[in-house]
């Protein structure tokens, strides 16, 4: 701003707001004007980064939650929700407050955590100066051979995996920590999925479908399952544990057949998984509620053998199949 610009500006201010009028041997720029006058040049003068100072310093970890795509479709809350309803239904009152917890725990912890093998594209976006700013460690200096082991593209691999992994995982296992061991134990086997769905991205180029169905399906699943046996006494048929391993199958199937219709893999894992699915509940003897299930997978199929793409829009009749078959074997209970 010229100094042009900030006496008319200061001029303004103080015509507006003073009660005291100028006087004709003062005028505008004399000494009755001197004091607000340099008041109101400091408080009007544009103050860089202010913004950042504002808005980024009122607490010591930056969180933002918003919502990935439509609710209806099989992600880790609905599967832990599946976990819980093949467990035999849900809690009492009492037991609230940490269902409660472990669903916030599998899906948006635990996603915030697996998003980390996806890369900087599945994060928020940063600030440049966040992203960007260096950490000093010992034998990764630049063009050091450590240094070098990373891609260009992976610049800013330090930085992020310390502002942003870092804290993530902090929170993850100060909540898994209070809902106790098990919870840790599933916690740990969720880091290192992250870790190799890191790994296997910067070697193929490509995710892996199983590691996001692990993280998608069977971790939640087994999780709630577990924690909420422990809290009821319940001893379960091993049928139980194998259900959420057929509906992981048919996730990968469907994560395959999603990007492409014709993956004969895709296929596959569909079949197994939908053929376990028949399988647990006949052993399990609830074999009325597969007329149901059947027919919310009888869709998939139909555009399949038409040689039709197998769109999003199937993704709700998958996650009302899993629901059901997950009330159904916890009538047994």
């Amino acid at each position: 701003m010229s100094d042009a610009e900030e006496q008319a500006l200061v001029e303004a201010a103080v015509k507006r707001f003073s009660k005291v009028r100028p006087t004709e041997s003062a005028g505008a720029t004399g000494p009755v004007y001197a004091a607000p006058r340099r008041w109101l040049a400091r408080q009007t003068r544009p103050q860089q980064g202010v913004a950042g100072t504002l808005y980024g310093a009122t607490s010591l970890f930056g969180g933002q939650i918003w919502s990935l795509g439509g609710p209806w479709r099989p992600t880790a809350l609905w599967a832990g929700l599946a976990g819980l309803l093949a467990a035999g239904g849900l809690p009492v009152q009492e037991q609230w407050h940490s269902v409660l917890l472990m669903l916030l725990l599998v899906d948006l912890l635990w996603g915030g955590i697996w998003r980390l093998a996806g890369g900087r594209s599945h994060l928020l976006p940063i600030p440049e100066p966040v992203s960007r700013s260096p950490f000093w460690l010992p034998y990764l200096q630049p063009d050091s051979p450590a240094a070098r082991f990373f891609s260009p593209a992976q610049g800013d691999f330090w930085p992020l995996l310390l502002r942003v992994g870092l804290p993530s995982v902090l929170l993850t296992v100060g909540v898994a920590a209070l809902l106790g061991l098990t919870a840790l134990l599933f916690t740990a086997a969720l880091m290192l999925v992250t870790l190799a769905g890191w790994t296997v991205r910067h070697v193929n180029g490509s995710g892996s479908g199983l590691l996001a169905s692990m993280t998608t399906i069977g971790l939640p699943w087994l999780l709630v399952m577990q924690q909420r046996v422990f809290s009821t006494g319940e001893l379960l048929s091993p049928l139980f544990w194998v259900l959420p391993l057929c509906w992981l199958l048919h996730h990968w199937g469907e994560l395959q057949l999603l990007g492409n219709s014709r993956d004969p893999v895709g296929w596959g894992l569909l079949a197994v998984g939908e053929l376990g699915i028949c399988l647990v509940l006949i052993g399990l003897r609830v074999p009325l509620w597969l007329a149901g299930i059947v027919l919310l997978l009888l869709p998939t199929w139909l555009l399949l053998l038409q040689g039709r793409p197998v769109g999003q829009r199937m993704q709700p009749l998958w996650l009302a199949a899993l629901l059901l078959s997950a009330l159904a074997v916890g009538q047994v209970v």
